[in-house]
C-alpha cells in the first residue's frame, strides 16, 4: 500500500480558520482657509468734515431696528451728508459701530461703520443714544412732499456689484421739503432688501417713514 502525502504551502495553511478583516478607509474633512478680503484703499483728504447735522429720529419700523446716525463721507470731491435712518441688524445681538473721521499724518481718513457681533442683546433703551443736537419725535407737516425728481443712474459709477441704488426722496428739514439725492449703498448682509422711505398721510398731517434694510 502506497501512501501519498500532499504538502500544502505554508501560506495556505496559515489562512485556514482565519478571518481576514478589511479596514475601511476613513475620509477626514479637509478645511481650506478662506482667502482674506482685499485691502480697502483709504480715503485721505485735507479738508475736515463739517459738524454733524441736526436730525429728527422718526417712527421706528419695528422693535428690532436700530437707529444709524447720519454722518459725513467724501463723495464726488466734496463732503456728502448721509442721513440717519433705521436699519435692521444682520443678526440678533449685533451692534452698530459708527463711522468716524480720524486725523492722521497725511490728513483726514474716513473709517466706515460696520455691524459687529456681540453677546449683548441690543434693547430699545440703548439703541438710540442721541446727542444734545438730536430730537426724538414724530414730525408731522401740513404740506405734502413734491413729486420725486428725475434721476439719472450712471451704472459705471457703481462701486461694486453688491451695491444697490437707493432712490432719492424728500425729507422735512428746517421748515421745508429737502431733496436727498439717490446714491449707491452696500446692503448690510447678502439677502437684505431695501424698503424705500415714504410719506404717509395721517389725521395729524403728513409723517415721514424712513427707509430701512430688511
Amino acid at each position: 500500500m502506497i501512501f501519498r502525502f500532499v504538502l500544502l504551502p505554508l501560506g495556505l495553511m496559515a489562512l485556514g480558520g482565519c478571518v481576514v478583516e478589511e479596514r475601511a478607509q476613513v475620509r477626514r474633512p479637509v478645511y481650506v482657509e478662506a482667502a482674506p478680503p482685499p485691502p480697502v484703499e483709504a480715503v485721505v483728504i485735507d479738508v475736515p468734515p463739517p459738524p454733524p447735522r441736526e436730525e429728527i429720529i422718526i417712527e421706528r419700523p419695528s422693535s428690532a431696528h436700530i437707529w444709524v446716525r447720519g454722518f459725513w463721507e467724501w463723495r464726488g470731491g466734496r463732503h456728502f451728508w448721509v442721513a440717519g435712518h433705521w436699519e435692521l441688524p444682520p443678526q440678533p445681538g449685533f451692534v452698530w459701530v459708527e463711522p468716524r473721521w480720524e486725523h492722521r499724518d497725511r490728513g483726514y481718513v474716513f473709517v466706515a461703520g460696520s455691524w459687529r457681533g456681540g453677546s449683548a442683546v441690543v434693547k430699545e433703551r440703548v439703541t438710540v443714544q442721541p446727542s444734545p443736537s438730536v430730537r426724538v419725535s414724530l414730525n408731522f407737516v401740513a404740506q405734502p412732499p413734491p413729486p420725486p425728481r428725475h434721476e439719472v443712474i450712471v451704472e459705471r459709477e457703481r462701486p461694486s456689484r453688491e451695491h444697490v441704488w437707493i432712490k432719492g426722496y424728500y425729507v422735512w428739514r428746517e421748515g421745508r421739503h429737502e431733496w436727498i439725492a439717490g446714491h449707491w449703498e452696500r446692503p448690510p448682509h447678502k439677502h437684505a432688501v431695501w424698503i424705500e422711505p415714504r410719506w404717509e398721510q395721517r389725521p395729524q398731517g403728513y409723517v415721514f417713514i424712513e427707509g430701512s434694510w430688511r
